[in-house]
């Protein structure tokens, strides 16, 4: 009898596009359960000829559609930063791949559509949002609702109220090995930079420093407010505020004794701390340390010492969203079709802005 994909994914207890992905070396798998699946499906002998046509077919899911690559929430100053802009520029190089046409869509305001968007002409989305609260009560539009029935997938985060598939970094892993670095360095004493606490990428970030931090017995203080105007949508970047990074790095130099290594909660943020900590003549590097997320050199170009930082492989992000919207769109014309999150791992990119305490 011939040996299904379906028995794969149920003896390596899987789903059937999780089993299909690691057989076919998809980049969201894991090397251990890639070579798991494997190992399953030899023992059962499944043969795959049948099933590479499927991929195949799913692969060719795009071919002439029109797809949206869109931004919702975002002041266009925002989808300008490097992150969202090499996510969506992966995402353009594999719809152009995959035969299909692209579009920019940008969406400050939920309420209005913008009037180069014709919703008649589009196979399906991929989405940026702001990661916050807000952003699930501002989408309960009549623009956003017909949004809603087109094949969807979010890149970077998910924000609340959100629907389709997404594909997005491991921000707790991030924060978590941000600690980690920081304290093979021989730093005990630790702080958390950010002004838009409202972030939920963020966050999650807070979330992951402070618990390997304690886990590894550091004390960690927390420097997050946001301006007294606050942040409203359409979301902006946080170099809009350098005064609330000021504030924040003011209030930190105040602290007895001071933190020693501090993580930014994303590139852009350290950037502005190394104005504000030259500004008071303190050396990056040197007389404090810092390590931030999302490896920007577009941003990172003049400060000196390089910063330390973790890639998000936004572009990989982006690249990723297309393959998961062309199986979103596969599987949708055949009534099989169940959301995916898939999470991309951050890698370490080592710079000079950590000092080594345990060589003084």
């Amino acid at each position: 009898m011939r040996v299904t994909l379906k028995e794969v994914a149920v003896k390596a207890d899987l789903s059937v596009s999780t089993a299909c992905r690691a057989l076919n070396g998809h980049p969201a798998i894991s090397q251990k359960t890639a070579e798991r699946v494997k190992k399953i499906a030899g023992e059962l002998r499944y043969n795959r000829v049948r099933d590479h046509r499927r991929i195949t077919a799913v692969n060719a899911a795009l071919a002439g559609c029109n797809i949206a690559i869109a931004s919702l929430a975002h002041d266009q100053s925002l989808v300008s930063m490097p992150v969202i802009a090499n996510a969506f520029r992966g995402a353009e190089e594999a719809l152009l791949a995959a035969g299909a046409n692209s579009q920019r869509i940008n969406m400050p305001d939920l309420s209005q559509a913008p009037r180069d968007l014709n919703l008649d002409c589009i196979h399906g989305f991929i989405l940026v949002g702001a990661m916050v609260n807000e952003f699930a009560a501002a989408a309960e539009t009549e623009v956003v609702n017909r949004l809603r029935k087109f094949p969807s997938v979010w890149v970077i985060g998910q924000p609340p109220g959100a629907w389709g598939d997404a594909v997005v970094s491991d921000d707790f892993a991030l924060g978590a090995g941000a600690a980690e670095q920081l304290f093979a360095k021989g730093h005990r004493r630790l702080a958390f930079l950010n002004p838009m606490p409202e972030n939920l990428l963020f966050l999650r970030r807070e979330d992951g420093f402070c618990a390997a931090a304690r886990r590894l017995g550091a004390e960690v203080h927390f420097f997050c407010q946001s301006p007294a105007r606050g942040w409203r949508l359409p979301l902006q970047p946080p170099t809009s505020n350098f005064a609330a990074v000021e504030s924040l790095v003011d209030r930190m130099l105040a602290t007895e004794p001071c933190p020693t290594g501090v993580f930014a909660a994303a590139d852009s943020i350290a950037a502005l701390a190394y104005c504000a900590f030259g500004m008071r003549g303190i050396r990056v590097g040197k007389d404090i340390s810092l390590i931030a997320g999302n490896n920007t050199p577009e941003l990172l170009a003049v400060p000196y010492p390089h910063l330390a930082t973790f890639d998000i492989h936004a572009r990989k992000i982006g690249a990723l969203a297309v393959r998961q919207l062309a199986l979103h769109i596969a599987e949708m014309s055949s009534g099989t079709h169940i959301a995916h999150h898939l999470v991309v791992q951050p890698t370490f990119v080592p710079g000079e802005s950590i000092c080594n305490l345990n060589t003084r």
